[in-house]
């Protein structure tokens, strides 16, 4: 179920009229190109190679744990032809960035555009244009960064325009803590070969969610199990060993649990660490 955000969309440069309706962009290439990079690059003429014309955003909508913000480029590309381009925006509050990387594929109608994608769990903030790269096919770059950060990137041009997005999901603070593994219960602990083995962990996490829970288990002969964790509510995950993996007879212990939220945090608990420690096993006869 997708769900539209208030954003804000802004471009300085005249090059490109972006209209409510992403993603249909329409392009005064044709009309203003020339004036326009030569008003971007400053000089007054128009180069021959590399040129960024103008950096758009819009058409923001969220896509079940996805964050999906339309980004339209158009830069010329001069002889060599472009290989692709690189858009960074960044959020200066917490110094959080989110990046596109544009290729042929992309173009269309004068503009390289395509779905810069990050975690609906993002803090809200205003997301502004911070870095441009663009290479060519003989692998020549031509960078350009915002104006405050030439000191430190003195192999950049300055951006000769802002562009920009405004999140507004109503999160405050970056979620940065992994989920918290509590017990792990498998069910039966015997069983004859070929037999299903239900393994339960109590998983909790501080904000985003529980993304994913995998579970390894190993026998004395190094035969390995695994298995992915599925929510059943109260901060349960659980999931059934197939029949088919337990062809082997033997004693499986838990090897390790690796679990992950929403926002990318992870933490890997080895056997013996941890309230699951190493009496965790089920045994096949």
């Amino acid at each position: 179920m997708k769900k539209l955000y208030r954003m804000t969309g802004i471009a300085a440069a005249a090059v490109l009229a972006v209209s409510a309706s992403f993603p249909s962009v329409a392009v005064s290439a044709e009309e203003t190109g020339t004036q326009a990079l030569a008003e971007a690059d400053g000089s007054g003429m128009v180069q021959q190679g590399m040129v960024l014309g103008a950096v758009a955003a819009g058409g923001m909508t969220a896509d079940g744990k996805d964050l999906k913000i339309y980004v339209a480029v158009q830069a010329f590309p001069g002889a060599a032809g472009l290989d692709h381009i690189n858009v960074q925006f960044r959020n200066l509050k917490n110094d959080r960035s989110v990046t596109k990387i544009l290729r042929d594929k992309d173009y269309s109608n004068g503009v390289y555009a395509g779905w810069i994608t990050m975690s609906i769990y993002e803090p809200a903030g205003n997301y502004v244009l911070d870095k441009v790269i663009l290479q060519d096919n003989n692998g020549e770059y031509l960078k350009y960064c915002r104006a405050e950060d030439r000191e430190e990137n003195d192999k950049y041009r300055t951006l000769p325009f802002t562009a920009g997005f405004t999140v507004t999901n109503g999160v405050a603070a970056v979620d940065e803590t992994a989920p918290v593994l509590g017990a792990v219960t498998v069910s039966p602990v015997q069983a004859a070969k070929e037999s299903q083995i239900t393994v339960t962990a109590a998983v909790a996490d501080d904000f985003s969610g529980v993304d994913t829970v995998a579970v390894r288990f190993e026998n004395e002969n190094g035969k390995a199990v695994s298995i992915n964790l599925d929510y059943q509510g109260d901060m349960l995950y659980s999931g059934t060993i197939k029949k088919s993996q337990t062809k082997e007879a033997g004693t499986y212990r838990i090897k390790r649990v690796s679990v992950a939220d929403n926002m990318g945090n992870s933490k890997v608990y080895n056997g013996g660490d941890g309230p699951f420690a190493s009496d965790v096993f089920f045994v096949i006869q």
